[in-house]
């Protein structure tokens, strides 16, 4: 059971951990693992940052005597959503702190409080933004215009997103200090590609993922605890959507929507829609085997409600496995968005698309070494996260 009693003083009484506690506790104690966390946790902030990390809108501008800030104003509202979805992430443990002593009155677990919370806030916000707030659409020429300003903080690498005629003489660059990773055939920066490209495939990544993972948790639990004619509706339910060609069907999409639908959200729409099935076999065989535990029987004597029964002790209890299918589903994610943007379906910066501009010209090696790279390493840290936890909560492993 996943109460755990504490003292007036907010200390735990010798009470059973949770499983995810426990699961934490393992995970830590596997160098890999860890590593691999602190990689994804990177990739996420320079994704996040990377306006900030290189481009042409300057943080701050001083132009007679007036000070102003453009890049906050071009920032689109997917960015501050982002932003405000890493500050949230971050202040966890601060507001578990602020809300345990009612959860605990409450009966509640800190830890669901604190992301309904964070989950209502951002919704709220970023809801705001979408309706209230649209950003600025022209540059103002910023670099050119940079000798002749009072004062001007740029990114740490000051150079245009979409780049001109002047960036043409600086084309097919090798590795440089002024450009790492080199430039591409349009003068473009090969950094900046794999910065934004980065952008993209944690996108698809977290988005498609977790949206299929809600909808498989969600009809997992209901199925594996009520049983009966529920499950099997959903059981044959979900064997339909199993023998849908994910691939396919997401290429045919692709090819007759309307040229101003964003192809990269269809994909996501396609992933979130077909790949439940999953999270939802493995929630339902975990619901079918929490369901019969002696906790759970003392709860229904109890009399607790069956919202609290699923949301509080069943569903908590079973979603550590589902975290291994999910670092394995996210790094699938990125490479089946690679493969879309490397066939030129998917019109979005992409490290898909440099693969396929190196594969044009294979003479300079820094465009598909950087782009191949970025993939090798992203789906390579997934999966050995995956085998993390897959090893923290197999007890066979253990053996």
């Amino acid at each position: 059971m996943s109460d755990a009693r504490t003292t007036e003083a907010g200390e735990p009484t010798g009470a059973p951990k949770s499983y995810g506690a426990i699961v934490w506790g393992q995970l830590r104690k596997r160098p890999s693992a860890m590593i691999s966390l602190a990689a994804i946790v990177l990739l996420a902030l320079v994704s996040i940052a990377a306006p900030f990390i290189i481009g042409e809108i300057p943080v701050r501008w001083v132009e007679n005597g007036e000070t102003s800030w453009p890049i906050f104003r071009y920032l689109s509202n997917f960015e501050y959503a982002a932003m405000l979805a890493l500050v949230l992430a971050v202040t966890v443990p601060l507001t578990m702190r602020l809300l345990r002593p009612r959860a605990l009155i409450a009966g509640a677990s800190p830890f669901t409080w604190t992301v309904l919370v964070h989950a209502g806030l951002w919704l709220i916000i970023t809801f705001a933004l979408v309706s209230f707030r649209e950003p600025e659409r022209r540059y103002g020429f910023y670099l050119e215009r940079a000798d002749q300003v009072d004062a001007a903080w740029f990114p740490a690498i000051a150079y245009p997103r979409n780049p001109g005629y002047r960036e043409l003489a600086f084309k097919n660059q090798s590795p440089s200090w002024e450009h790492p990773l080199g430039t591409g055939r349009l003068g473009n920066d090969i950094l900046m590609g794999v910065l934004y490209g980065a952008r993209t495939a944690m996108s698809i990544g977290f988005v498609a993922v977790g949206i299929s993972m809600s909808i498989g948790v969600i009809l997992g639990a209901l199925s594996g605890y009520f049983g009966g004619w529920i499950d099997l509706v959903l059981m044959r339910i979900a064997e339909i959507f199993m023998c849908i060609p994910r691939l396919i069907l997401i290429i045919i999409i692709l090819t007759v929507i309307p040229s101003n639908w964003p192809p990269l959200w269809m994909v996501v729409f396609v992933l979130s829609v077909t790949g439940w099935t999953g999270s939802y076999r493995m929630m339902r065989a975990q619901m079918l085997r929490i369901r019969t535990e002696d906790y759970m029987t003392a709860a229904r004597a109890l009399g607790i409600p069956l919202w609290r029964l699923l949301g509080r002790h069943a569903v908590p209890n079973g979603l550590a496995p589902l975290l291994v299918g999910a670092t394995f589903g996210i790094a699938g994610a990125v490479f089946l968005e690679s493969s879309l943007a490397f066939l030129n379906l998917v019109q979005t910066p992409s490290w898909g698309e440099m693969l396929n501009n190196g594969r044009q010209h294979p003479e300079h090696w820094w465009v598909w070494a950087s782009a191949g790279a970025a993939i090798f390493v992203t789906v390579f840290v997934y999966n050995l996260l995956g085998e993390g936890i897959r090893d923290a909560i197999d007890p066979r492993l253990k053996i």
